[in-house]
């Protein structure tokens, strides 16, 4: 996420809308919180390239797309997971896609539940807080965006575990055929969640909700309360996690779908091949058919052995499905994250690409993008399955019968 300043006092502070206009955090979701929870959209700097207005157009078109397509992803990976259970998870790479599934799942909801959020603190601005609840909604989507940062992590390891493991598979298959057990998926998905908890519990246990005065209702209620340390942790955090995880994976995931693309091009190749290649069991001998000598046939068979032993030790049926489903799930991961990319990226090489900079509203539009492209790249796997999978197309036809 982008790193921007912080102005936070060195004791524990209350966020009002007031003072969420002079404060800024690590987190991209965060800072749009901020943004919509303010009384006013913006300081006065001027804002280039996109106007004030023209951001609340784009940030309208954000929450109605963004809303359809997690809602969608929701329906779908749920749809999933019970094909999946259905289907006996009987090796790795079911269980593998399964826990993908869940993550994506997990992080739809935090989507939607932030969405709420924002939903419920917009009403209150609207209303001018005549309308208000006994739970701050902010602290809520502060808390929610936190956390869907958190499993979007679990599934950008996941991907990456994927596609790694096919890659290997495609490219030594003697070595690695047998690699992904059911063991190793489930243990590397535990791993995976440890990893993303580790990495963001610090920042989590420096904010809580508490019962507190606000002076906009005039009333008390639970409202968040964020500590100084978390600023700090939350900044030291953000390159290991967030920019060098981000490129290393997107690297990682590019050259592994360059590999089993060059695989399944070879794969196809013979498939094609194979059904006009045979070993002639007659010869031409002038003009009339007649019986292969015994050099003829050992010339034969030799030269079909060394093309058979070649593509014996590549891609089975099976193999060849997995594959196509690995490669076309990790190119839409490689496009969905290029805005993490653009923005991690970007940040370090333009310091005005931040809240309460002339480049604020291009910032947030980015963020609003990348949000977009997270949410639909955690929506559309069911679609790959669907299409080429025949196995799970057939339980998931199979479960729409029986209900």
């Amino acid at each position: 996420m982008a790193s921007v300043e912080v102005d936070i006092s060195n004791s524990e502070q209350d966020f009002t809308s007031s003072e969420l206009q002079s404060v800024s955090t690590t987190s991209s979701t965060t800072d749009v919180a901020s943004l919509l929870r303010s009384t006013t959209l913006h300081s006065a700097a001027t804002q280039l390239l996109i106007s004030d207005q023209d951001y609340i157009t784009l940030a309208v078109i954000y929450s109605v797309l963004c809303s359809l397509i997690t809602f969608s992803g929701c329906f779908g990976n749920a749809v999933t997971i019970v094909t999946y259970f259905s289907m006996k998870l009987k090796d790795g790479v079911m269980i593998s896609f399964l826990c993908l599934a869940i993550s994506d799942l997990l992080y739809g909801v935090t989507i939607l539940a932030h969405l709420v959020s924002v939903g419920l603190s917009v009403l209150e601005l609207r209303s001018s807080f005549s309308v208000w609840f006994p739970i701050d909604p902010f602290g809520i989507y502060v808390f929610f965006s936190d956390i869907g940062v958190l499993i979007y992590l679990i599934t950008v390891l996941a991907t990456t575990f994927i596609a790694i493991i096919r890659c290997l598979c495609v490219a030594k298959p003697l070595q690695f055929q047998n690699i992904l057990t059911k063991r190793r998926s489930i243990v590397c998905a535990v791993a995976f969640s440890i990893v993303a908890v580790a990495s963001y519990l610090p920042i989590l246990v420096h904010m809580k909700m508490e019962r507190s005065f606000d002076a906009n209702i005039n009333a008390t209620r639970y409202r968040l309360r964020i500590s100084p340390q978390r600023e700090v942790i939350k900044t030291a955090i953000w390159i290991p996690r967030d920019v060098l995880v981000t490129l290393t994976t997107e690297i990682i995931v590019i050259v592994c779908v360059v590999i089993m693309m060059k695989t399944l091009r070879s794969a196809a190749k013979f498939r094609n091949s194979a059904a006009k290649y045979s070993v002639q069991p007659l010869t031409q001998v002038g003009g009339v058919q007649g019986q292969p000598t015994i050099g003829q046939v050992k010339s034969d068979l030799k030269n079909n052995t060394k093309h058979v032993d070649a593509q014996s030790n590549k891609l089975t049926s099976k193999d060849f499905s997995v594959v196509r489903q690995v490669v076309l799930i990790s190119i839409v991961y490689i496009v969905c994250n290029m805005p993490k990319v653009f923005i991690n990226v970007a940040v370090l090489f333009v310091p005005d690409l931040a809240l309460g900079k002339p480049y604020q509203n291009v910032y947030f539009t980015i963020i609003g993008i990348m949000e977009l492209f997270q949410a639909f790249n955690s929506s559309f796997n069911i679609f790959i399955y669907f299409k080429y999978n025949s196995k799970f197309r057939k339980h998931l036809c199979l479960s729409k019968i029986k209900t």
